[in-house]
């Protein structure tokens, strides 16, 4: 950077080109153009004459690709450098090209921050081990550690849990937030109480096994559980 005769950083120079917008009530020209700016000051705009003109049909058309071109400040003089070489029509092109690109990475900029912040606020329910111990887990995708870790003393124990666990994805959310406002102990009590009168229930319509897992067939009124090939993980849509 080079300092002023003061001391202090140099004024900033004014662009040498700039794009201007043309479709005013006023302007019987609907387009952009990018000319050449004898402003003295940076930010000023002093248009003399174009470089480059484009002629557009409809206003919102011309004012898109104009606030576009406001967004790569860097490439103005290059454009304008480019114009007399290769010609407005190959010119335009290529700003299409840069264009088209730009609004790619918008979408996939975009599309990655929505599944990042889906993958935040999404809940997953696991059939696990944690220190050597059969445990039914749920976790927020935000977070390293589980918000909930329920632990059994027999692996038969936790997959009675799981038989059901796995078929209340629809559930998940609303058990965060029960976590949050009323704590794990609220939480686990709701949960083995909703699977013992599920599992009642089960029982009354036939659709219970014996043994100590009553729930093994259990289709979850029909709930898709989202789970993994191995029925090990469900996940909160």
């Amino acid at each position: 950077m080079v300092d002023a005769p003061d001391g202090g950083p140099a004024p900033r120079r004014p662009a040498a080109f700039v794009p201007i917008l043309h479709g005013g009530v006023s302007s019987d020209f609907v387009g952009v153009c990018l000319v050449r700016n004898f402003g003295e000051a940076y930010g000023e705009i002093e248009p003399g004459l174009p470089v480059w003109i484009l002629e557009m049909a409809f206003v919102d058309d011309a004012r898109e690709l104009h606030d576009w071109m406001l967004t790569r400040p860097e490439r103005w003089s290059v454009w304008a450098l480019m114009a007399p070489i290769v010609g407005p029509e190959l010119l335009t092109l290529m700003m299409e090209g840069e264009r088209d690109r730009d609004v790619r990475r918008a979408v996939e900029l975009q599309d990655l921050s929505d599944a990042l912040a889906r993958k935040a606020r999404t809940v997953t329910a696991a059939s696990t081990e944690i220190l050597g111990r059969p445990c039914v887990s749920l976790r927020i995708g935000s977070e390293d550690a589980p918000f909930l870790v329920i632990a059994f003393a027999q692996t038969v124990e936790r997959d009675r849990m799981w038989d059901w666990v796995r078929w209340q994805t629809h559930r998940y959310r609303r058990w965060r937030a029960i976590c949050v406002d009323k704590g794990y102990t609220a939480l686990r009590n709701l949960m083995v109480g909703s699977m013992l009168r599920d599992e009642r229930r089960a029982r009354a319509n036939g659709l219970a096994v014996g043994g100590p897992r009553p729930l093994r067939l259990w289709r979850g009124n029909g709930k898709d559980p989202r789970s993994g090939p191995d029925g090990t993980e469900g996940t909160s849509r």
